[in-house]
């Protein structure tokens, strides 16, 4: 079996935005995530209005493809109404 890839994705959260409801949204997110291919875990960080989650994935495939096959899900759409756009960073790491 071929080592995991991690996705690390970092944004900062608009003015106002509570911490309860950023874990809220973020926290939604799960089930749609687990319906995708190649979804394996995710994990949330926080530091002030810096917020970072952290996907492992089965493939870089799956990593990038994770984003067009959210793009239509209210989760995702309720998540980034929460997000500062300009913000938002994308890393994909290999396991090695």
């Amino acid at each position: 079996m071929s080592a995991s890839v991690l996705e690390i994705i970092q944004w900062k959260a608009q003015p106002g935005v509570t911490d309860a409801a950023m874990v809220a949204a973020m926290q939604a997110l799960l089930p749609d995530l687990q319906q995708l291919e190649g979804f394996i875990s995710k994990t949330m960080y926080h530091n002030a209005d810096h917020w970072c989650e952290l996907y492992h994935w089965q493939s870089e495939a799956d990593a990038q493809q994770s984003n067009e096959r959210m793009a239509g899900q209210a989760s995702l759409q309720a998540l980034l109404a929460l997000v500062q756009p300009d913000t938002i960073s994308i890393q994909i790491m290999h396991q090695v």
